[in-house]
């Protein structure tokens, strides 16, 4: 991945939230989660669907988030499974920011770049991408990922152990005709696509000091992945994932 050497991350104002305000937050529900055999978007975490948790999470912080769905006829499990999200998200007052991907197997890839073409459609300059299986993100982590490098076509949050995780990521809207471009040419990863542009990173050192910084981007791909992550929770819910008295229900 290239990366800009620049740095102008900040930390936001007293709540953590302030690099949320302008800046548009996606979350990624359409993908087919064949190592954890179920939609992961549909678990329990541990009484509340994880897609639900994230979202009730990220409104408390933004005004605009939007969940990304698969394409409409991808498949038949997934028509179903975004038929269940449409009406769970209906229930929870949020039907109206439902975004369906256009792209037939594109993969996060095409989440991402239907993300970016509606935040262009907003006439905001960049926007947040964030998959559905990542438990344990907060806003204060988000607003710091928002406020680094708001030039930059990209930047990437780097893990503890110094992996990129694209799927979680700032993008700008100029690298549009570059993403299309890439998911014409049959380009799906996001990885490879990241290696295209001048992405920047947001590494390990920039956000550990926040409360259990190692976890922050854990995922969930695997049954295992899902326990160990349930054990967590149990521990210590993360920051700010209780921040609102009407967490788990409807408004």
């Amino acid at each position: 991945m290239h990366t800009n050497t620049g740095h102008d991350a900040s930390t936001g104002h007293d709540a953590g939230c302030q690099g949320l305000d302008d800046c548009p937050v996606y979350i990624l529900a359409g993908g087919q989660s064949r190592r954890m055999g179920r939609p992961k978007a549909l678990l329990p975490f541990p009484d509340v669907l994880l897609l639900l948790v994230l979202v009730d999470r990220l409104r408390v912080a933004s005004r605009c988030v939007y969940v990304v769905c698969s394409p409409v006829g991808f498949s038949a499990a997934s028509d179903a499974v975004r038929a269940t999200l449409q009406a769970t998200l209906s229930d929870y007052c949020f039907n109206g920011n439902v975004l369906v991907d256009p792209i037939p197997n594109g993969g996060p890839l095409g989440g991402v770049a239907c993300a970016v073409e509606h935040t262009r459609q907003l006439g905001r300059p960049r926007c947040l991408v964030i998959p559905c299986d990542m438990p344990f993100l907060t806003t204060t982590f988000l607003a710091r990922l928002a406020s680094a490098h708001r030039t930059a076509p990209a930047v990437i949050p780097f893990t503890a152990d110094g992996q990129p995780t694209g799927v979680c990521a700032a993008y700008n809207v100029a690298i549009l005709p570059a993403l299309s471009a890439f998911l014409r040419q049959g380009g799906r990863r996001v990885q490879d696509f990241l290696q295209t542009i001048p992405a920047a990173p947001l590494p390990f050192p920039d956000y550990a000091d926040l409360p259990n910084a190692d976890r922050l981007l854990y995922n969930l791909n695997t049954p295992a992945d899902y326990r160990q992550a349930l054990l967590w929770q149990q521990e210590a819910p993360p920051e700010n994932s209780l921040s609102d008295d009407s967490y788990g229900q409807p408004r």
